[in-house]
């Protein structure tokens, strides 16, 4: 392999890993306050029978805060969040709530763990939802 080649390579490693690295997470104030409070409300209407209004879940749906909730999604997008709510939930009518509605739960869901409000409403636009990671810790 040419020497070309190999300094293509690493620098192509290099911005992947850079890129990785420089994402930003559910701890940089992703969403907004009015965001969560509308998810909140979305919550206790289409999720709260199943998960419980305090979120710990039951014993026929799992808790949406803590070790059960971030563990599962660490490491992933918010899209993948998203994606994974909207496909599953609510059970007897999944994908049936709308895109805004999914994300302001979703939204809700990262407060509820503790992750801080921002200025800004986390976007519906998908591609901007797989530009934030999902941590189970906040990573600086």
């Amino acid at each position: 392999m040419s020497r070309a080649w190999i300094l293509a390579a690493v620098v192509c490693l290099g911005a992947a890993i850079s890129a990785q690295e420089s994402r930003r997470t559910i701890w940089d104030g992703v969403y907004s306050e009015a965001q969560a409070a509308r998810g909140e409300r979305g919550y206790v209407q289409a999720c709260g029978k199943c998960h419980a209004d305090d979120l710990l879940g039951t014993t026929n749906a799992p808790p949406l805060v803590g070790e059960p909730f971030l563990g599962r999604f660490d490491r992933q997008t918010v899209d993948d969040v998203v994606l994974t709510v909207r496909q599953t939930m609510p059970q007897e009518a999944p994908n049936s709530l709308g895109m805004d509605a999914y994300v302001d739960i979703v939204a809700y869901l990262f407060k509820a763990n503790g992750s801080p409000a921002g200025a800004v409403d986390l976007p519906v636009d998908r591609a901007m939802l797989k530009q934030v990671l999902v941590t189970a810790r906040e990573v600086r």
